[in-house]
């Protein structure tokens, strides 16, 4: 039994960087930052993996827990 195998061939016909519309082959999250590679015009970038602070914020919290709200003392004379 045969097995076609696709081969992704290298774009050949670059474009010049300032007028790339970029195609970001970003490699595998390992650490805070990846590398990643314009498969058109071969321009190297480093993308952060996570929002800094986000994470944070969410490791603790619940998606069903309501935001605190201060106690408010009314005002004797209030109809609230």
């Amino acid at each position: 039994m045969r097995r076609k195998v696709g081969v992704k061939e290298k774009n050949s016909n670059h474009v010049a960087k300032d007028q790339c519309s970029h195609y970001w082959i970003i490699e595998t999250a390992n650490g805070p930052k990846s590398r990643g590679v314009c498969q058109y015009c071969g321009e190297s970038r480093d993308f952060l993996n996570s929002i800094q602070g986000l994470n944070a914020l969410k490791r603790n919290a619940s998606p069903l827990d309501l935001p605190k709200v201060p106690k408010v003392k009314l005002d004797k004379g209030s109809k609230s």
